[in-house]
């Protein structure tokens, strides 16, 4: 059956507006069609359209129209196409009529696809694809290459400073001041190469993704004191005043991994030395404010700031951004006259930011930096971990016997107080010790007697070989007996007197030694051991000296002061 014309047309007069029948038609085009208001928003677009662009009309309609709408003959444009090939456009051919659209002027866009896409500009994005993943895998392979060497360098060099330190100790027999001189050279520089490879292979790891911390709650006080006695010879070396907390709060505690957060304390505290002229300071301190704004400062609400600040030679504004950046040794940099790798700051911001926290700095040129490391804080009944690695077994027959002595001087530890102190009081150089309690006397000479006695035990039972044992007893000397030259210096002793005291030590030492082992069996071993701990305890004398040295300066700067 027919239709009446006249009805049809009746039909879409009544039921179809112009726009509607434009949208019909636009729907059967494979022009793209776009619709733009004056205010270049898109009103409507065809599927030709939606294909060119790679969006539906509900994800088109209503942005802005980024390009030219001014009406031409045709015109030239790249459309990035969404979920087309990454890079590679799609040229297309735009022309641009006026128009009305819902009783508004609007701009009428067609758009013809003429190329791109999968074309020249696809296969070279292909090329460019293999030729990243080779660069990646060589990446990777020097990577690996940096890892695995820098492996192999530090495990001798390790054992190089290791037995430089035992010969150090007269281990191998007794040295000539010169011999000594050349040792301690020795281990500075072995140290010295020794901090480079470690810096290269932390880099390593990191480019590997395979650094990995520990993140647990530790002591703020802890690693704070171990920092700062690692420190102090390199402040004092260089004519500068160390300027650090007096009292750290002992339950104060972060989550981290103790020995990444000394390494970059060490660093920070390094650099700020070498970059301080003499008479200046360097200041450590604990920080009461709150970490700045920062992407990498997300994973906690309560912080701990570690900040290390200088009056040194400062940053300029255009090398501050770049500091971070590795093997930066620019001319302007913070690093200037380091003869490192540069990656010390590094590592440092790395390692950090893997702890889940940041370094960050600020700095005036010609007045000094402040660097400060931002840690989650732990909870108050946190559990700080102590762990330890166990010793390797080597030729012993030079260390034989000395654990026995170590254990004979643990057990008279008791006996060599009370001879110190009583011997100390009477003394003409200390008069000032007479008034003075048996525990301020004591103070500190029982824990570095057992310390020594720990390390004479701990050398038999490693053959003689360097091991960590032996690193965390001189580590803990050297803070015990700047502790001991800080206090000494308070209770009003001088340099000779200092110096006095650590002879009548030396000498009850030996004396309790050669009482409680008095057979002929031992001598050997005693003699030998004595030379050990003769020369721990030279060591201590030496760091105690330069804490009390440091200690009497500071009391007469706050005399000037006052």
């Amino acid at each position: 059956m027919s239709r009446d014309p006249r009805t049809v047309d009746r039909r879409v007069s009544t039921r179809c507006t112009p726009y509607d029948a434009v949208r019909l038609i636009a729907e059967e085009l494979t022009t793209g069609i776009v619709i733009v208001g004056n205010d270049r928003l898109i009103r409507f677009v065809n599927p030709a359209a939606e294909r060119l662009f790679g969006r539906a009309s509900t994800k088109l309609v209503g942005r802005e129209f980024e390009y030219p709408l001014a009406p031409t003959e045709a015109t030239t444009i790249e459309i990035m196409r969404h979920g087309g090939v990454p890079g590679v456009p799609v040229i297309s051919e735009m022309r641009v009529v006026e128009t009305t659209w819902e009783d508004d002027a609007a701009k009428l866009v067609s758009l013809r696809e003429v190329g791109g896409g999968e074309s020249e500009q696809s296969r070279q994005v292909e090329r460019e694809r293999t030729l990243r993943a080779e660069a990646e895998e060589a990446n990777q392979a020097k990577t690996d290459f940096l890892a695995v060497m820098s492996h192999e360098l530090r495990t001798p060099l390790n054992a190089v400073i290791g037995y430089a330190e035992l010969l150090d100790l007269g281990l191998g027999g007794a040295l000539t001041p010169e011999q000594r001189q050349q040792v301690g050279r020795i281990v500075a520089s072995g140290r010295h190469v020794l901090g480079l490879v470690n810096e290269i292979l932390d880099l390593a790891k990191v480019d590997a993704g395979r650094l990995t911390v520990d993140r647990v709650p530790t002591s703020v006080a802890e690693v704070l004191e171990t920092a700062i006695v690692l420190a102090q010879p390199q402040a004092d070396a260089r004519g500068l005043e160390l300027i650090v907390p007096e009292d750290p709060p002992r339950d104060l505690r972060f989550v981290g991994d103790r020995e990444r957060v000394l390494q970059i304390l060490a660093n920070l505290l390094s650099n700020a030395v070498k970059f301080t002229e003499p008479g200046g300071s360097v200041r450590l301190d604990l920080v009461d404010e709150d970490p700045p704004r920062s992407r990498h400062l997300v994973a906690a609400t309560s912080w701990i700031g570690m900040r290390v600040s200088d009056t040194g030679i400062g940053i300029a504004p255009e090398s501050l951004a770049r500091i971070f950046s590795p093997f930066v040794q620019g001319e302007r940099g913070h690093a200037r006259r380091t003869d490192g790798t540069g990656l010390g700051l590094t590592i440092s911001r790395q390692l950090a930011r893997v702890m889940r926290g940041d370094v960050v700095a600020t700095s005036v040129p010609g007045e000094g930096s402040a660097f400060t490391l931002w840690l989650p804080q732990a909870e108050p009944d946190g559990d700080a971990v102590d762990e330890s690695r166990g010793p390797t077994e080597v030729e012993a027959s030079r260390t034989r016997g000395l654990a026995v002595v170590g254990e004979a001087l643990m057990q008279e530890i008791e006996q060599i107080i009370d001879g110190f102190v009583e011997r100390v009081r009477k003394d003409p150089p200390m008069p000032a010790a007479a008034a003075l309690k048996y525990s301020q006397i004591a103070d500190h000479v029982g824990a570095m007697l057992a310390d020594i006695a720990a390390a004479l035990v701990t050398l038999e039972d490693s053959g003689g070989a360097p091991t960590m044992l032996l690193t965390d007893a001189a580590d803990l000397q050297r803070f015990i007996a700047d502790r001991h030259g800080v206090q000494r210096a308070r209770l009003g002793w001088t340099r000779d007197a200092l110096e006095r005291q650590h002879t009548i030590l030396r000498e009850e030492t030996d004396t309790a030694i050669r009482r409680h082992l008095p057979g002929p069996d031992v001598a050997g071993p005693v003699d030998e051991a004595l030379g050990i701990v003769h020369r721990y305890l030279e060591l201590a004398a030496e760091t105690s000296r330069r804490g009390l040295e440091r200690e009497l300066q500071r009391a007469e700067t706050r005399r000037v002061d006052e």
